[in-house]
């Protein structure tokens, strides 16, 4: 799933809006607020740790209904913020068929 462009329709950037919230709540970093959906999650980038990223999984499950590390095994939709978010997306609309 590498190579996602940035969410483009309202729906996916509703779905962005709520993801970048999450990261600003779970990193206590504001300016995550306005980061691109282009921007590593891991490493450069966000910089999240593997106590941020459990804390991510853990608030992506509660306010989505994914269980990202449960559907996705290899967590390739971790890769970038539009990655997480055309990951969720996807699983949206699979739930509302």
């Amino acid at each position: 799933m590498s190579g996602v462009p940035a969410p483009d329709d309202g729906a996916d950037r509703a779905v962005l809006a709520e993801l970048r919230e999450v990261l600003a709540q779970v990193t206590g970093r504001e300016e995550l607020l306005h980061t691109s959906a282009q921007t590593p999650l891991f490493g450069a980038g966000v910089g999240l740790d593997s106590l941020a990223g459990t804390l991510l999984l853990r608030e992506v499950e509660r306010r989505f209904g994914v269980d990202v590390a449960d559907e996705d095994l290899n967590l390739d939709s971790l890769a970038t913020l539009g990655t997480l978010t055309a990951f969720l997306q996807a699983r949206r609309e699979l739930k509302d068929r």
